[in-house]
C-alpha cells in the first residue's frame, strides 16, 4: 500500500513539474521580457470577435506571461480586423471590452474587464496586467460588447489552467 501511495505521489509531483515547465524554481533576476506560462488552453488560443459598428470583426491571439511574482500579463496580438461600410472606411477601428474571469488562491470568481481598439493591420497588440497571485489559476476570457449596458458576448472566448508564478 506505502509503495502505491509512494508512486502516486511521485508520478504527481513528475507531472506538476512537466506542466508548470520548472516555474516554481528561482530565476535569475534579469531585464529580459517575461517568458510565456505553460498552460493547458480549454478551447485555443485565437478568439474570433466582432466589435462596436459597421459589422467589424476579426480575431486575435491570447499569451499569458509573468512579469512579476502574482501577476498574469494577458497579451492579445490581432489578426487584423475588417468592417463593412462607410462608417468603417471612415474608422477603420474595431472596439471590444475584454472580460477576464479566474479563480485562484486570492479570488474566486473575480472579474477583470478591458477595453481593446483594434485596426486593420495584423500584429496590433494589447496588453493588461492581472494580479491572480501565485499558484494554481484558472482563467476565461470573453469579448463583450463595448457599448451596451448589459454583458453581452461577442465571440466565444476561450479558458487556461496554469501555475502562476
Amino acid at each position: 500500500m506505502r509503495t502505491r501511495f509512494r508512486s502516486l505521489v511521485a508520478a504527481v509531483a513528475v507531472t506538476a513539474a512537466a506542466l508548470t515547465g520548472g516555474a516554481l524554481a528561482a530565476a535569475p533576476a534579469s531585464a529580459a521580457p517575461p517568458k510565456d506560462i505553460p498552460k493547458l488552453s480549454v478551447y485555443s488560443d485565437n478568439i474570433g470577435a466582432f466589435g462596436d459598428h459597421d459589422f467589424c470583426r476579426g480575431a486575435f491571439n491570447v499569451r499569458l506571461s509573468s512579469p512579476k511574482r502574482g501577476v498574469t500579463r494577458v497579451t492579445l496580438t490581432s489578426f487584423g480586423f475588417t468592417g463593412n461600410g462607410v462608417g468603417w472606411a471612415k474608422n477603420p477601428k474595431c472596439k471590444l471590452l475584454i472580460g477576464t474571469n479566474f479563480t485562484s488562491a486570492i479570488a474566486f470568481n473575480r472579474e477583470d474587464f478591458f477595453p481593446v481598439v483594434f485596426g486593420t493591420k495584423r500584429g496590433e497588440k494589447a496588453t493588461h496586467d492581472i494580479a491572480t497571485g501565485s499558484g494554481l489559476v484558472q482563467l476565461g476570457l470573453v469579448p463583450y460588447a463595448a457599448n451596451s449596458p448589459v454583458r453581452v458576448f461577442q465571440g466565444y472566448g476561450s479558458g487556461y489552467y496554469y501555475v502562476a508564478p
